[in-house]
């Protein structure tokens, strides 16, 4: 079960990626995170473990030795310090025998069997990931994902990494799942074998904080397909985590890699200008990969077309981190901050105290590039955008006691539209868990609102959990219409409430709230989803103007899944079901394509009717892939013979989304 044995059979495709890449070395990545404990049972003893349950041994499995849980009941195993707090801990697992479909576990933050976070994997469902929780000897599942192929005999690399409050989950090095949690705060590491026989090996933990190195190089990885012996396990496209129950994970797709636990290295060579930060990182050093500078000092050094590359780790901070409006780049040279290869920078403004301008990030300059970013804990919105031409992608934003990312002018004194924010791009942001305390009524997961300009885009966008909206796009009478807004590829859920429960009465908790005050915006939603909101999916919101609403799915909110009251809307190809109120569809029905819900049954035009057998399922899932888009897996994808298959406009256009 060893790596490099699993991994022999590649060399040809080895040798071949060295000669077209030149020093690609497998297992020497460029930087090294701290290992804290390592065994691979090659002593043939298990001496560093304490077997509490089940049936332990080290045992040969081919060349290599392996630990070895063979009984047919719970075997729990465990090492490590009870004082380990943020780190990974990763294992080649081969579940022998699932006895039916029981699940195999990597734990972290072990203190005993009542209490871990564990990484799972079982064969249910086609194959299934976890993370899960047990706590006071109440297990709960954090994160989910059906229908990545685990079986019998094949070798996985397994890791949990824990950071905080967030917890990730890899499986031959590629990220599949995310959640977050603080109910455990340090414990060592256990395994965990729940009525199944399996093998373990090459267990390493490391530190979640790495050291800086030398300049980092591009590095070449071989892409390995499953087999049923041991060797390279599968890759897979990774899947939110958008969460919950559903669970979001977040990515483009990486390949596996055959060493155990890689360090990532950024994704492109530096560019000249580029400045390195890092949570240790001290304003008066030069901004070199061995000597970081801090994230303020570099965003007034770093000149157009420069990259500011932040290392992996938390950032404290108790007031906002200003991008000034006269900062900025240009249309052809921008200004960058990305995260170091897959590292994962945490801005965390939980020091700051509950105020409109006690804001996290704040962008007021134009032609920025924020990507691979976690912004947590602001006292008004994790992320402000009051600049023109910027692009945030892949961001994950959270627990602000405002909206998570809000658009809207810079000052006050930006009475014209021609002043306010314009044509930015918001790709691939999770934003979840925003609260306002003060009465729950403020905090969407995106605001787009009151006072923006033209060419604002949302793609690929997930909003959950947060108190009130999914999208707020208000307006007022006192500054007037707003510039439209596009919003596709995403999805709105369970908003209305956090995912701990925190909600108000004032929480409004529609999906998509499309205006306000009566004020007409022609805004844009296409190929989008809104599902288990507390109110509306969709709504106008008094918008009197002609939304464009096409191909989007509303399934099961707590009011109307499409509630548009007056105006002249045009609908095309648009689903609803199982709303608890009628749907409101004033407007256009263009082709009759559209299936509203409507008396708790199907309205259309056409005489389609929908029910549940149009689906494969209607049990939700949303996973978050690595690029920061997201995938619905089966969940409201259309069943194969549906009757709303090809049904569209243009002719052979489905009815609904389709973001599978």
């Amino acid at each position: 079960m060893k790596i490099k044995k699993r991994f022999a059979f590649t060399a040809s495709i080895a040798l071949s990626a060295v000669l077209a890449f030149g020093g690609l070395q497998w297992g020497i990545p460029s930087v090294q995170a701290a290992s804290l404990f390592s065994d691979d049972f090659e002593s043939g003893s298990a001496g560093n473990w304490t077997s509490t349950t089940g049936t332990w041994s080290v045992v040969q499995d081919g060349s290599s030795h392996v630990y070895y849980q063979s009984g047919s009941s719970e075997g729990r195993t465990s090492a490590g310090s009870s004082s380990w707090s943020d780190y990974s801990v990763q294992a080649d697992v081969k579940v022998d025998n699932f006895n039916g479909n029981n699940r195999t576990y990597v734990c972290g933050r072990y203190t005993d069997g009542n209490n871990y976070y564990a990484a799972s994997i079982s064969n249910s469902n086609g194959g299934t990931l976890e993370i899960r929780k047990k706590a006071g000897g109440e297990s709960t599942t954090l994160a989910t994902k059906t229908g990545y192929a685990i079986t019998a005999g094949t070798v996985y690399a397994v890791k949990l990494e824990l950071s905080g409050d967030s917890i990730n989950m890899y499986v031959n090095n590629v990220l599949q799942l995310n959640a977050h949690d603080n109910i455990l705060s340090s414990g060592g590491i256990g395994l965990i074998a729940y009525k199944t026989s399996a093998k373990f090996d090459n267990v390493i933990v490391s530190g979640t904080t790495t050291a800086p190195t030398s300049t980092p190089t591009a590095t070449a990885t071989a892409t390995v397909a499953p087999t049923t012996s041991p060797t390279a396990a599968p890759t897979s496209t990774p899947s939110p985590t958008a969460t919950a129950a559903p669970t979001a994970t977040p990515t483009p797709t990486p390949t596996s890699t055959p060493t155990p636990t890689p360090t990532p290295t950024p994704t492109s060579t530096p560019v000249s200008g580029t400045l390195y930060v890092a949570p240790n990182g001290a304003a008066g050093n030069a901004g070199t990969i061995g000597s970081p500078t801090t994230l303020r000092s570099a965003l007034t050094k770093i000149a157009a077309g420069g990259t500011i590359y932040m290392r992996g780790g938390t950032y404290s901070f108790s007031s906002p981190v200003t991008i000034e409006r006269d900062n900025s780049g240009t249309s052809s040279s921008r200004k960058n901050i990305v995260a170091y290869g897959s590292e994962k920078p945490v801005l965390d403004f939980s020091g700051e105290s509950f105020a409109s301008t006690e804001r996290g990030l704040q962008i007021f300059g134009h032609y920025w590039n924020v990507k691979g970013l976690e912004v947590k804990g602001a006292g008004d919105n994790g992320i402000f955008i009051g600049g023109n031409y910027n692009i945030i992608e892949n961001v994950e934003t959270h627990h602000n006691r405002d909206s998570g990312l809000q658009i809207s002018r810079y000052a006050s004194t930006a009475t014209s539209m021609s002043d306010w924010p314009s044509y930015n791009q918001v790709i691939g942001v999770y934003s979840h868990d925003n609260f306002d305390p003060d009465n729950g009524e403020d905090a969407d997961g995106f605001a787009a609102k009151l006072t923006i300009g033209p060419g604002n885009v949302f793609d690929k966008c997930i909003s959950a959990w947060n108190t009130d909206d999914g999208w707020d796009l208000y307006t007022k009478t006192d500054t007037g219409p707003i510039g439209i807004v596009t919003i596709k590829n995403s999805v709105a859920y369970k908003n209305g409430q956090t995912s701990d429960g925190n909600t108000t009465t004032n929480s409004d908790g529609n999906g998509f709230k499309l205006g306000g005050d009566k004020i007409a915006v022609n805004h844009i939603v296409t190929n989008s989803v809104a599902f288990q909101n507390k109110k509306h999916g969709f709504t106008y919101n008094s918008n009197p103007g002609s939304i464009q609403l096409t191909n989007s799915t509303s399934w099961s909110n707590g009011q109307s899944n499409f509630a548009f009251d007056t105006g002249t809307h045009m609908f095309t190809n648009n689903l609803s079901f199982a709303g608890a109120s009628s749907d409101k569809t004033s407007g256009t029905d263009v082709s009759s394509t559209n299936v509203w819900w409507k008396s708790n049954a199907s309205a259309n035009g056409k005489g389609l009717v929908v029910s549940s057998a149009d689906f494969v399922s209607l049990t939700p899932s949303v996973v978050r892939n690595a690029d920061g888009s997201f995938t619905l897996g089966n969940f409201l994808k259309l069943a194969t013979g549906s009757d709303l298959i090809g049904s569209g406009t243009p002719s052979g256009t489905n009815i609904g989304a389709t973001i599978q």
